[in-house]
């Protein structure tokens, strides 16, 4: 039966019957569940972002997790049991909403309530199933209005900046708007905060706290200077509190050692652009702040440790758009510079012009046998890894004499390949350049723009689709909806394609589109690689994780 069958044997029964009042009743409280159906296209966990920070709007206490939510990151989760942050929960668990204002856990029945820009979201298994009511439905005019989110035992509240809305406590169906509200023992969850906070509640010089943070009435001062104010406090009875700060930090109280911890849980950049992956997980990109940074990851996604320009000297304000690990050093590209990171010496060098590094954006950064290959569109030099002095090269001068433009670079079965002119170039570690083999392309005017490689394929791509070059078969663009390739990457006879309008995977052996996921949340992506059971994503929203099914 669907809904509006439901509907219509609804208004049957308020029809039929004397009891016309008690139905419109049920009625209505049957509609709004309908209204908020559960969202059922995405399985649980397969999908996890990872974003700059940009606020921790709010804090709230559940059984087995600690819920924080923020206005980049979903609701992020603490596991009070293993004491690690876990998956979050943003669009692709189904909440609705980007932009998460107020978080609540329900004692008296469980379930998980959210406030964002879609509306009032819950669960009842407090990590999946959202449900959606909308806030027009509910008598509220705008999400700012919105103060603190709360539950008696019989209802739940919300408090608005001119009255208080009563809802039902498991449907979330709106009951009514008052100017106080007419129950007391309400428990609410963050209006208290600042009253709880200037009564003295807790006491900072009680407490040691680490890395340099100094901790006012209102605000913080990272071991830069620079304060962020107090936005959110949950003290629990464990003796493990938090602070959420408007940068998007954390600061984690333990009332057994006394010492309050800052607790990074973003990463650096706003749109992640580049990543190198040896033991850990390097990732570069864009801004959008005063402060640069780029970002470290362990592999097992536990630990972010962020590199900012302010606590380094050598590391100059700027976006990243390539990298590479070269043995004990991390190299990023910028605009007409190259940052250099010494993971030994925990030491950031920036390379310039006075290195001969070329003036535009620094597209392409590869190494190959002692030699650092430097690009951007239109030039490129060679640089001694060790001396981090210019060498003469033949690639380079050919780039030169000829005014190439350089679409794409790469290393391959240690072997340069570079797309010049949608011409493909490969040269061995002596810069011998060898063409003959993939002439046929030149007389096709097949203009290559990217070349991907893995042990055993070697892929082409161009505006007009993908070019398998050990079987010489060809993708369509029409099968990824002509949207611009970026990234391709081989994993168990699976091609994932990395696009401007999200991923696609092509089954080799079938030779057809097995699926297209053009979620909002993905959006365009740069860069795809393979990080034990998943797949990673830099895209335009954020880092995602795409848990694969091996």
């Amino acid at each position: 039966m669907d809904m509006f069958q439901k509907l219509e044997k609804a208004l049957k029964r308020i029809h039929h019957t004397r009891k016309n009042k008690l139905f419109f009743i049920q009625f209505i409280l049957f509609f709004d569940i309908l209204c908020a159906q559960i969202d059922q296209r995405f399985d649980l966990y397969d999908w996890e972002i990872i974003r700059k920070n940009e606020s921790i709007n709010s804090i709230s206490e559940g059984y087995q997790y600690i819920f924080f939510a923020t206005d980049a990151n979903g609701l992020l989760r603490f596991n009070k049991f293993s004491r690690n942050f876990d998956s979050n929960l943003f669009l692709g668990q189904g909440i609705k909403s980007n932009k998460i204002k107020h978080v609540y856990v329900d004692k008296n029945t469980g379930i998980l309530w959210i406030i964002g820009n879609r509306g009032l979201e819950f669960s009842n298994t407090r990590e999946g199933n959202w449900n959606t009511i909308q806030l027009n439905n509910l008598s509220i005019n705008s999400l700012r209005t919105i103060e603190d989110l709360g539950s008696s035992k019989n209802f739940l509240w919300i408090k608005t900046s001119s009255n208080f809305i009563k809802a039902d406590h498991v449907s979330g169906s709106f009951l009514g708007v008052f100017s106080y509200p007419d129950e007391e023992n309400i428990d609410w969850g963050d209006m208290s905060f600042k009253n709880r906070f200037i009564s003295k509640d807790f006491l900072f010089e009680d407490y040691f706290v680490e890395e340099g943070w100094l901790l006012g009435s209102d605000s913080a001062a990272d071991n830069n200077g620079i304060f962020h104010d107090y936005n959110s406090l949950l003290i629990t009875e464990n003796g493990f509190s938090w602070i959420g700060l408007s940068n998007g930090q954390l600061l984690y109280i333990d009332d057994f050692s006394k010492t309050i911890s800052p607790k990074t849980v973003g990463i650096a950049v706003s749109v992640p652009l580049t990543i190198s992956i040896e033991n850990d997980i390097w990732i570069g990109g864009i801004n959008n702040s005063q402060i640069s940074g780029i970002s470290s990851i362990d592999n097992s996604f536990n630990e972010i440790n962020n590199f900012l320009e302010t606590n380094y000297s050598g590391f100059f304000s700027t976006d990243f758009y390539s990298s590479e690990i070269i043995k004990n050093e991390v190299w990023f590209g910028s605009d007409g510079r190259v940052v250099v990171y010494d993971k030994r010496s925990d030491f950031f060098r920036t390379l310039g012009y006075e290195k001969g590094i070329p003036s535009q954006r620094i597209e392409f950064i590869e190494y190959l046998d002692g030699k650092v290959y430097i690009a951007s569109k239109s030039d490129l030099i060679v640089l001694d890894k060790k001396s981090k002095k210019i060498i003469n090269s033949q690639i380079s001068n050919l780039i030169k004499r000829s005014n190439l433009s350089i679409s794409y670079l790469d290393v391959i079965d240690d072997k340069l390949h570079l797309s010049l002119n949608g011409r493909v170039y490969v040269f061995d570690k002596e810069e011998n350049i060898n063409v003959k083999k993939f002439e046929f392309l030149f007389k096709e005017n097949f203009r290559v723009n990217g070349i991907y490689g893995t042990e055993n394929f070697l892929f082409f791509s161009s505006e007009n689709g993908i070019l398998n070059i050990r079987d010489n078969k060809f993708i369509p663009s029409s099968l990824y909806f002509n949207n611009k390739v970026n990234d391709i990457l081989l994993i168990n006879n699976n091609l994932y394609i990395g696009t401007s309008g999200g991923l696609a995977i092509y089954d080799m052996d079938e030779e057809q589109l097995n699926n297209f996921y053009d979620f909002s949340f993905i959006r365009n992506i740069f860069k795809l690689e393979h990080i034990d059971e998943f797949l990673v994503l830099l895209t335009s929203t954020g880092l995602i994780k795409l848990r694969l099914s091996l």
